[in-house]
């Protein structure tokens, strides 16, 4: 391929990434955003100093880019753009290298930039997007060792980016999963002494660095309450417990396979079939490849059923390993596609103008079921909305309703006007882009109330949060309306529900506020 062609395909990349800087939060962003900025600028840690219901990585990502880039609603895209645009150029390398075809390599890059770019801005910049980096890594040196190269180096390796997908989200070391089946089942003719350096390696490397940051936790104080998390963590994905009739016929056969084809589309899910079938006739020294990404998919699925929760941002982790298999099945259907083109022009007996409505149609259809709809929904939609001036809460509600986006800037304002320099506020609800906006972080460990209001929340947590509100009451306690998360909690309670079932935190709340104003979903409570 010329290397003009390898620049405009990789300026189309850039292209689609870029929009996403016009991507409003959601309502992981603002709780991403907020633990960054108190991560990073104001020295807060993980676990000692707040809670959340994902691991600590993503907070640091998100709070280096505040650093960089600034306060800005954009900057955590920019990082995202940033990181894509290096990673992007890595991933082409690697398919470069493995598959030994440069075609596929390109249009897995374009093709992944249009995935990930038009997928909207709830489903970008989430651990799953910042997972892509240390994944590809693991597969390339899992690939390298398949070639006889430094097993027990290239272990360790893949051990530390394990560490990275674990601290991004638990289940993604399926990845390192994945890579270990493959030298044994893919790759028989390697030697069993070479895979299990690779494993020592992989297995090392990851206790070296995990053993490091327990040491970390320890010493900041934070490690009870990490493992408290973890154990939490077991009771939020027991919400939809495995093994049960509902789960198979709800979960399984329904919503899990539409969260398949919401992320990838008809149209694209098909070229990747006929891709992967491509592996069943076409035996070349790149199958063995095609067969680690297979195996990477399959790995990956079982992560996701194994969260329980079919969100489109779960499939993301896909992304890297599916769409090679788009970029081998769309030549064979281009193929088709210009044989059916010419049976049409050639058909006779057919008016130009049937022939015309068919190829139309055609055209119509493939691009109908496939992600090019989003680019006009998302990449271009979002941009316009800025440049134009328009409301863009009153665009979020249109998509997603309850990240009350616009009461959020509507409170925020209200409240600003009454905060002196040293008053603070605390929210009760999920919200967080309310910190956010005021630039004022919380002073407990509570960042969303989420993992306080579980039937399986530690005790200790509780106490924690009512003495540390008792000690050093905000200026402002506010309460979230609407916000029932139930595929959380495992209830249809709202946060200012919740506040009424735990009697403690209500009493304080009664005994030293009073309603000061509603704004939306937010009711407002003043220190009296």
């Amino acid at each position: 391929m010329s290397k003009q062609w390898k620049i405009i395909l990789f300026t189309v990349s850039a292209l689609l990434l870029l929009c996403m800087l016009a991507y409003p939060f959601g309502y992981d962003q603002s709780v991403f955003s907020v633990g960054g900025e108190m991560s990073i600028k104001h020295g807060a840690v993980t676990y000692r100093d707040f809670l959340d219901t994902k691991p600590p990585l993503v907070f640091t990502i998100y709070g280096i880019s505040s650093v960089v880039f600034g306060h800005h609603e954009w900057s955590p895209r920019a990082l995202d753009i940033l990181f894509h645009i290096v990673t992007l150029f890595y991933f082409y390398r690697i398919l470069r290298r493995t598959l030994r075809d440069e075609r596929v390599a390109l249009f897995s890059v374009v093709l992944y930039a249009l995935f990930y770019a038009t997928s909207g801005f709830w489903m970008t910049a989430q651990a799953e997007t910042f997972a892509l980096l240390p994944s590809l890594w693991i597969f390339s040196l899992s690939e390298r060792t398949a070639g006889g190269a430094n097993p027990l180096r290239n272990g360790i390796l893949a051990g530390v980016a394990t560490l990275f997908l674990f601290l991004l989200k638990f289940t993604l070391v399926t990845v390192a999963a994945a890579s270990i089946v493959y030298l044994f089942i893919a790759r028989p003719q390697l030697k069993f002494g070479l895979i299990l350096r690779y494993i020592g390696g992989l297995v090392l490397g990851f206790a070296a660095s995990a053993g490091l940051y327990i040491f970390y936790l320890y010493s900041t104080g934070a490690a009870t309450r990490f493992f408290e998390s973890i154990e939490w963590l077991r009771g939020y994905a027991a919400v939809t417990p495995f093994f049960t009739i509902y789960f198979f016929s709800e979960y399984i056969f329904r919503i899990f396979p539409g969260g398949v084809l919401q992320t990838f589309w008809s149209f694209t899910v098909f070229l990747a079939i006929l891709g992967i079938w491509n592996i069943s006739y076409k035996k070349d020294s790149t199958t063995g490849t095609q067969h680690h990404l297979l195996l990477q998919i399959g790995f990956g699925l079982l992560g996701i059923i194994s969260e329980r929760k079919f969100f489109p941002y779960h499939y993301s982790r896909l992304y890297w390993c599916v769409i090679p298999f788009i970029a081998i099945g769309a030549p064979i259907v281009w193929r088709r596609a210009v044989e059916y083109f010419s049976f049409v022009k050639d058909l006779n007996g057919f008016p130009k103008t049937i022939r015309l409505i068919l190829f139309s149609l055609t055209c119509a259809a493939a691009i109908f079921f496939s992600p090019m709809t989003r680019i006009f929904s998302n990449c271009l939609y979002w941009p316009y909305i800025r440049m134009s001036g328009k409301n863009v809460g009153e665009a979020v509600a249109s998509k997603f309703g309850q990240t009350f986006y616009q009461d959020q800037d509507n409170a925020a304002m209200l409240i600003h006007t009454a905060l002196e320099p040293n008053d603070n506020i605390f929210l009760w609800g999920n919200s967080v882009g309310l910190y956010y906006r005021l630039e004022r972080y919380p002073s407990t460990i509570c960042l969303t109330n989420t993992p306080f209001v579980t039937a399986w929340t530690p005790k200790n947590w509780k106490d924690t949060l009512l003495r540390q509100l008792q000690s050093a009451p905000p200026r402002f306690f506010i309460t979230e309306t609407g916000d029932a998360r139930a595929y959380i909690t495992g209830d249809s309670f709202d946060s200012e529900q919740h506040l009424e079932q735990w009697s403690e935190l209500n009493a304080f709340v009664r005994s030293n506020y009073h309603d000061w104003k509603t704004i939306g979903h937010f009711v407002i409570h003043e220190k009296n």
